[in-house]
């Protein structure tokens, strides 16, 4: 079992993987909020876009444990592409 620190505080709770999981990626979305708004962005893409980034992330680097099929990530795939696809074309045309 892992005890959290965050800086030099001791957190006095041991946090399983989907714990940490759950935290990882609410801090990621947290500051990615804070940060786009803070730098004036008003495109919703570059939010859907960077949260489809943190989820993945996250996902990745913990790999939490699915009883059901990854609807969240499957959404926020088709989004990501969606968005993608229409930034290609804008280019090309």
């Amino acid at each position: 079992m892992e005890i959290a620190f965050v800086g030099s505080l001791r957190l006095g709770v041991l946090l399983d993987r989907h714990k940490q999981y759950v935290l990882t990626l609410s801090v990621l979305l947290l500051a990615t909020v804070v940060s786009l708004s803070a730098l004036g962005e008003r495109s919703l893409e570059v939010y859907l876009s960077l949260f489809a980034v943190s989820y993945f992330a996250s996902t990745a680097l913990f790999r939490p444990r699915r009883i059901t099929f990854d609807f969240v990530g499957a959404a926020l795939f088709v989004v990501f592409c969606f968005i993608v696809f229409q930034k290609v074309m804008a280019i090309l045309s």
